[in-house]
């Protein structure tokens, strides 16, 4: 696309492309065509298309307000909690319609886990924290199963050796860092298939941060993931995909390194040149 000359103030007069850049992938885990999101008459989501990469990371920036944490809560139908809100378009699971009358939330959220902004332990045992998911959906059947997945999901996301002494205290009383680290082990507990993660270090200092992030790199191995950060930087050091939002709309995706070094499109150049956002 041609390069627009705009002013912050002239952004809603933009029209931009049904599709825009890369979005698809040859081994696409999930794919999403034509999405809308409507708070009653209000449209928060318009006309998106992309894919998410298996065993890939795809970052999701933007101005705050941009309407990414929106399309990421569609991926796992988060969004039907609100009354208000309405999704249209095709967003697929391994060629499944996720919005399908007859395909069950519930069970569709143990495929598509999701990582929260602000870490959000249970008020139980670091034990019972992990092994809740397993529990309600049947996972296991006996506590030796449920052992292992609870110490596995703690290794697989780095926790286990600073915590396994300690699991049947609150998962409320380790440090922020770790308490994310315990979400992000509750998720991975049913064997999710995708992981949707909205800014999941932007409450945590630098070192946690750095820990998550090699987390997220380690993580891909084994299942897809989507990120909401605000830091681009962090897109940058975790993505292999990034794609930019504006005012609800999908101005550009592709792989990470070419939106960063290359973007085609002047408010993508804008944004991560710090021109504004």
């Amino acid at each position: 696309m041609n390069n627009i000359d705009l002013k912050q103030n002239d952004l809603t007069q933009i029209e931009l492309a049904e599709t825009v850049g890369n979005i698809y992938a040859d081994n696409a885990k999930m794919s999403i065509r034509n999405a809308d999101v409507f708070y009653g008459d209000k449209q928060a989501i318009h006309n998106v298309s992309l894919d998410l990469a298996q065993n890939q990371v795809t970052a999701l920036i933007g101005p705050s307000g941009c309407g990414k944490s929106t399309f990421l809560r569609c991926l796992n139908r988060m969004n039907d909690t609100i009354d208000i809100c309405r999704v249209t378009g095709q967003l697929m699971l391994d060629g499944q319609d996720i919005y399908h009358k007859d395909l069950d939330p519930v069970l569709l959220r143990a495929r598509v886990g999701m990582v929260f902004q602000k870490p959000n332990p249970f008020p139980k045992s670091i034990y019972d924290n992990v092994a809740y998911g397993a529990r309600i959906h049947g996972l296991t059947n006996n506590k030796a199963e449920l052992d292992e997945i609870v110490e596995t999901s703690l290794q697989k996301a780095g926790l286990f050796n600073e915590v396994k002494d300690r699991l049947k205290e609150p998962g409320t009383g380790l440090s922020g860092g770790q308490q994310q680290r315990l979400c992000i082990a509750r998720t991975i507990a049913v064997s999710p298939e995708v992981i949707l993660m909205d800014e999941p270090a932007s409450a945590l200092d630098p070192i946690a941060t750095a820990i998550i992030e090699e987390l997220i790199d380690e993580l891909k191995e084994k299942y897809t993931i989507a990120i909401v950060t605000h830091s681009m930087q962090q897109a940058a050091r975790v993505s292999q995909h990034t794609a930019y939002f504006h005012l609800g709309k999908l101005v550009e995706m592709g792989k990470t390194e070419d939106i960063f070094t290359r973007p085609s499109h002047k408010l993508t150049e804008n944004y991560i040149t710090g021109r504004f956002g």
